[in-house]
């Protein structure tokens, strides 16, 4: 835990000098559900699908967020779609994605590489 807490202090230190982020997509998903890993350990997507809960599109970022404005746990005890369905019936999606800062999609997809619920919090902290 210690490695990873430190690992993210110093790209959260580093952020300030560095140049604009690359303009292609990256998609970020739960591991176990990938297509592949990338040099950091996160698991990643080449398209965006279903089980995409973070996004990164032209220097923006993106996480998927509940109707309660709750960053997804896709360990959690609900998945997608099945603790309303009532909802999926009149057309309203129960999950979006939502842009965020840098900070907030660097500890969610912290969460989603470590499977820490610390981390899921913190970034639940940091968007309210």
């Amino acid at each position: 835990m210690t490695d990873e807490f430190s690992n993210f202090r110093m790209k959260q230190g580093a952020g300030e000098d560095r140049e604009e982020e690359p303009t292609t997509s990256q998609y970020y998903t739960f591991i176990g559900h990938h297509d592949y890993i990338d040099g950091e350990g996160s698991s990643r997507h080449d398209t965006e699908k279903k089980d995409t809960f973070a996004k990164q599109e032209s220097g923006k970022y993106f996480i998927k967020i509940g109707l309660d404005n709750r960053a997804y746990n896709p360990i959690g005890m609900f998945d997608e779609g099945q603790h309303n369905k009532i909802l999926a019936k009149v057309g309203k999606n129960q999950f979006n994605f939502k842009r965020v800062n840098k900070k907030v999609f660097d500890l969610y997809t912290t969460f989603l590489r470590t499977r820490n619920l610390s981390w899921l919090n913190n970034a639940n902290r940091e968007i309210l």
